[in-house]
């Protein structure tokens, strides 16, 4: 009797012994196929958790616009790219990137990426800005490749810091710096530029020199403080003051007094939408806008002001260049 409860012991340990074996081996079949072993990666936390983010990925798939622009910032090239469009299949103008992602595969979502599309390019890494329609779809991204939603709203679309986001997930902090360094430096010379013409005696500038963003899209926009180009004319001191820490005010016919600045630049969205414009420039109140009245008035790119990314920066500072300074 002693020898069979002996022996019932024995394979019963045998079977708990094997038993957590293979739940093991198991497990970790299932990390295998979904993340790089921890020597290879980085680990990685974000809006959704945790990544273990490849070492040195050679396929990344990035999912917006502005991660695109960011990760080649960076110096880093993805093998594909989303780009939002109101239609699939039609590709959003980005000429302020067009030269920088030469050579990388565009694909149009409509709504949300289309995930055959992106197992079929086989990516070793997923990249994304952290937004609703990127949240929802994590579970299936991740089971494609590591993926990582880069913090977004969380930092109050703040591009500086999206910047620095990104170069944390590829180990590119100090880059990132020199890169945010040499964009203050350019901000500095320019703001230095426009002093030296404020001064000029034969420019007649309004005291103090202010200059405004407008975007058309199905209605006016003041852009302010917390918006993409809010947040570089305020950088270079030509932000009016009085606006709020917002992205932008919506200006109707009897508001367009809110526009009170000396240099306007406005960005369509849509060929339609200089309808639009021209709708609220054959308003009366549209003539007592200085920078009307003292034709100071230009047309820019509405994806370069509206950009958010690193490239679009620069594309801004040189529109005001261009315009404040060079112009004659």
């Amino acid at each position: 009797m002693k020898r069979f409860l002996h022996h019932l012991t024995y394979l019963l340990c045998l079977g708990i012994i094997t038993f957590v074996l293979v739940c093991a081996c198991s497990q970790s079949s299932y990390q295998d196929a979904t993340s790089p072993a921890s020597a290879d990666c980085r680990i990685i936390q974000h809006p959704m958790g945790e990544t273990c983010v490849p070492l040195n990925p050679q396929r990344i798939f990035a999912l917006d616009v502005l991660s695109l622009a960011d990760t080649v910032a960076l110096g880093i090239k993805p093998i594909a790219a989303g780009i939002w469009s109101p239609r699939e299949g039609i590709l959003e103008p980005t000429p302020h990137l067009a030269e920088k992602i030469e050579g990388i595969a565009l694909h149009s979502f409509s709504s949300q990426p289309n995930l055959e599309k992106i197992l079929l390019i086989k990516p070793d890494f997923i990249i994304s800005v952290s937004d609703p329609s990127m949240r929802g779809i994590y579970k299936q991204l991740s089971q494609i490749a590591p993926t990582v939603l880069v913090p977004w709203a969380e930092i109050s679309r703040d591009w500086k810091q999206h910047l620095k986001e990104t170069a944390k997930v590829f180990g590119k902090t100090e880059l990132a710096e020199q890169l945010l360094n040499g964009y203050y430096q350019r901000v500095e010379k320019l703001k230095q530029a426009l002093v030296t013409l404020h001064d000029a005696p034969q420019k007649n500038y309004s005291q103090p020199f202010h200059a405004s963003f407008v975007h058309v899209s199905n209605g006016l926009y003041l852009n302010l403080k917390d918006s993409f180009s809010g947040t570089i004319l305020n950088d270079i001191g030509l932000l009016l003051p009085k606006l709020s820490n917002q992205l932008a005010l919506p200006i109707s016919e009897e508001s367009l007094a809110e526009i009170d600045s000396d240099v306007l630049f406005i960005g369509t969205y849509r060929e339609n939408d200089r309808s639009t414009l021209e709708y609220f420039q054959r308003k009366p109140l549209w003539s007592k806008i200085k920078a009307v009245q003292r034709d100071r008035v230009y047309l820019v790119d509405f994806h370069t002001w509206y950009g958010f990314d690193f490239f679009a920066s620069h594309a801004v500072l040189d529109d005001i260049e261009k315009y404040l300074v060079k112009k004659p």
